[in-house]
């Protein structure tokens, strides 16, 4: 009888170890950062504020899988963004993300649809914008406040050519 009752603290002490295993691998699987292409992007508050951002692209579902997992910092200046060949409900997760992030989730007329702000760390939970997107920013948790960058701001990806045909207008007035 005693064994029995050891038996799930057992299984819990298995489980761990193969997820601790299961992280170890992708860790060294994972591509280091310089191995995204790079490139630079601007976000425009209707109140004629720029934001340039130094960014990794994630454009494969290789990298758009790893995203900034294992991150241990990230500066106001930099971020990731998640490019998607069609407009879609991309769902992201923090499984192995080390710091917070805000998710700026964009249309394909380069306008911001939603806002997710302070991503918890590590969570599997799934983030998904309420309406389809072509475009996700991720930046430093807390810096989208900061900024004041919320829905109705423009993305745009000068070096892409990207949208082709921006919104004149996002539906956001400061």
């Amino acid at each position: 009888m005693k064994s029995m009752r050891r038996l799930p603290a057992l299984l819990c002490i298995v489980a761990l170890i193969a997820t601790t295993v299961a992280d170890a691998i992708e860790r060294t699987t994972a591509l280091p950062l310089s191995a995204f292409p790079r490139e630079s992007i601007v976000i425009e508050t209707p109140g004629a504020r720029r934001h340039v951002f130094e960014v990794w692209r994630a454009d494969t579902p290789a990298t758009r899988a790893q995203g900034l997992m294992f991150v241990t910092d990230l500066a106001p200046g930099r971020g990731m963004i998640f490019v998607y060949a069609r407009r879609q409900q991309p769902g992201m997760w923090m499984k192995n993300t080390l710091i917070p992030l805000d998710m700026l989730f964009v249309d394909a007329e380069g306008c911001v649809v939603h806002v997710h702000e302070r991503a918890e760390p590590g969570s599997l939970e799934t983030i998904i914008s309420p309406v389809p997107a072509s475009l996700v920013v991720e930046i430093r948790g807390g810096l989208a406040r900061e900024l004041g960058l919320d829905r109705g701001d423009r993305v745009l990806r000068p070096e892409a050519g990207w949208p082709a045909s921006p919104s004149a207008y996002c539906g956001r007035a400061d």
